[in-house]
């Protein structure tokens, strides 16, 4: 049985947010999204289940959002990462917006490469990490799972909330890639689930017509910012809490003359 809230412990914390996951429906919190952060102590944590479209306009953080959460370990989520949020307790602070500020926390969640990540993982439950990629392949393919076969509650009617309608694209983003840092590397292939690449495939059916050149012009945009020469290119990568599958949440494209942070 899950443990009542008053039985957490509970603490504030100060949170640089480093990725958010597409919704996903839920029966009990009516969709939750997969937040990643880190601390200003510079502890990685995974905040799960936020109800995003549900929250105030106030309290709705974004990529490279502060913000102050209270927060206390998941006792029925073994990775070390998860934590839950306590209801109303969110305080978005500022939008960082200097790129050394944001590498200067995001390097405390970077791991050599995702085979370090695997070991850990059956070490100590980390589920969480950065690494730097070099891009093979970026393309989509057919959804795994019906959202309509898997989830019927979507179909309830709500008594006291109005439940916001929640689209399921039709196939799902995938990078193949190799780990930068590693030569013995033998490739990956994960799912991207960040919500900006779904919400720029909205955009872009939109603007070029179909879904067929939305997807087009993302692959084309990605391409081109793995090809730049000027950039390092890193993956946010997590696991699912009931499998280990490894998902890519973010990705990020840092400047390689980015200068230090000097505070």
């Amino acid at each position: 049985m899950p443990p009542h809230s008053s039985s957490l412990i509970w603490r504030k914390a100060k949170v640089l947010i480093i990725g958010r996951a597409s919704p996903e429906p839920s029966k009990k919190h009516l969709e939750t999204v997969c937040t990643g952060g880190v601390t200003e102590n510079g502890e990685i944590l995974r905040l799960y289940p936020i109800p995003w479209r549900y929250l105030e306009l106030e309290d709705r953080y974004r990529q490279w959002t502060w913000a102050e959460f209270e927060i206390a370990k998941d006792p029925s989520d073994n990775r070390k990462e998860s934590y839950k949020v306590k209801e109303g307790s969110i305080r978005v602070l500022n939008q960082s917006q200097d790129w050394s500020e944001r590498f200067a926390f995001l390097k405390k969640a970077i791991f050599k490469d995702k085979e370090t990540l695997e070991r850990l993982y059956d070490q100590d439950w980390t589920s969480v990490g950065v690494i730097e990629i070099d891009l093979l392949k970026f393309y989509v393919k057919p959804k795994d799972k019906d959202w309509e076969k898997d989830k019927p509650y979507l179909k309830q009617e709500l008594l006291y909330e109005h439940r916001k309608p929640l689209e399921q694209l039709p196939f799902e983003f995938r990078l193949k890639f190799r780990c930068k840092n590693n030569p013995d590397c033998k490739t990956h292939d994960s799912s991207l689930i960040g919500w900006e690449y779904l919400e720029a495939f909205r955009k872009f059916r939109t603007n070029y017509g179909s879904d067929e050149n939305a997807v087009e012009v993302i692959i084309s945009e990605i391409q081109k910012k793995f090809d730049n020469p000027g950039n390092n290119a890193y993956a946010l990568m997590g696991t699912h809490r009931f499998h280990r599958a490894w998902m890519v949440a973010q990705l990020y494209f840092i400047p390689k003359n980015l200068p230090e942070r000097l505070f």
